[in-house]
């Protein structure tokens, strides 16, 4: 009866005492809140003449917050690029403003706006970002536009995309170099980095 008692007791007192209150676990999502987003998401990384250009979806609520790309901890970008044979080095998401010079490689995204799921965007908003992506294409003069998920190629093609790889020759974007030369820009298709995409493994997307 004593100790029944003596249990109740400390029970009580840890529901009333300030000192005895646990303080609930923060997880990743709970400490990015809305507020802390840029309303751009992540700014563009590239340049001229680039060899590649990866062209995302929108950016997540992680890569936003930190103002890079692909910086989300599940994401597999990254360690896929250093395996690629496109760099010579491990990178991570920091890197992302150095490539364009050092690598040749650039980032950008279909639409600015981040949010928590792709789903979260709606298809025409996801459209309206397809003029703006062309112009890129023809002012930066990329050698090869890769879209990080067959998605995101299906909505800017508007046709279904049944491989990865390299697209038909009719979607690439033609364009002239500063030089006056005719070149064009050719699109490839690689399966979507996320770590919520199951379908491909880490090799299917180093290829």
């Amino acid at each position: 009866m004593k100790t029944r008692a003596s249990t109740l007791l400390k029970q009580e007192t840890a529901r009333i005492s300030p000192y005895f209150k646990k303080e609930p676990v923060k997880t990743i999502k709970q400490e990015i809140k809305i507020q802390d987003i840029p309303a751009q998401g992540v700014p563009d990384n590239v340049d001229v003449d680039l060899k590649v250009l990866f062209v995302g979806i929108n950016p997540g609520l992680t890569s936003a917050a930190k103002g890079h790309h692909y910086a989300g901890p599940t994401n597999h970008f990254w360690p896929c690029l250093s395996e690629s044979g496109l760099v010579d080095r491990k990178v991570t998401f920091t890197d992302d403003v150095a490539l364009p010079a050092l690598y040749r490689l650039g980032f950008t995204n279909l639409t600015a706006r981040a949010s928590r799921r792709q789903t979260d965007l709606s298809l025409a908003e996801q459209r309206e970002g397809i003029p703006m992506l062309n112009h890129k294409f023809e002012t930066l003069r990329p050698r090869v536009a890769c879209f990080v998920g067959k998605g995101i190629y299906e909505i800017y093609s508007g046709k279904k995309c049944n491989t990865m790889g390299l697209q038909p020759e009719e979607h690439n974007i033609k364009w002239l170099s500063a030089d006056g030369e005719k070149g064009e820009t050719v699109m490839f298709v690689m399966p979507s980095t996320s770590g919520i995409v199951t379908a491909y493994q880490k090799p299917d997307k180093i290829k």
